[in-house]
């Protein structure tokens, strides 16, 4: 079962939640604003649930990104203790 800690709130143009990192690639938010965060470990409805996250998952996510955008990107990836 899912323990949720808090809730972010809704997602919104520029904000996505996705429950792990399987969805990197479901994702519109920087299709129109060119900027955009995306949380992991969050469900659609905001409630934080927790990913963990060794180094091989974040440089992953930040392959991933960079090889899916064009013109290409360089993404910031900050982790968020809870």
């Amino acid at each position: 079962m899912e323990k949720m800690f808090y809730s972010l709130g809704n997602e919104t143009e520029q904000v996505e939640f996705k429950k792990n990192t399987g969805e990197l690639k479901e994702t519109a938010t920087l299709n129109k604003h060119d900027s955009g965060d995306r949380y992991f470990g969050v469900k659609n409805n905001g409630d934080v649930i927790g990913k963990e996250f060794i180094e091989k998952t974040t440089r992953e996510v930040s392959q991933a990104i960079g090889s899916h955008l064009r013109p290409v990107i360089y993404p910031e990836i900050k982790k968020d203790i809870i």
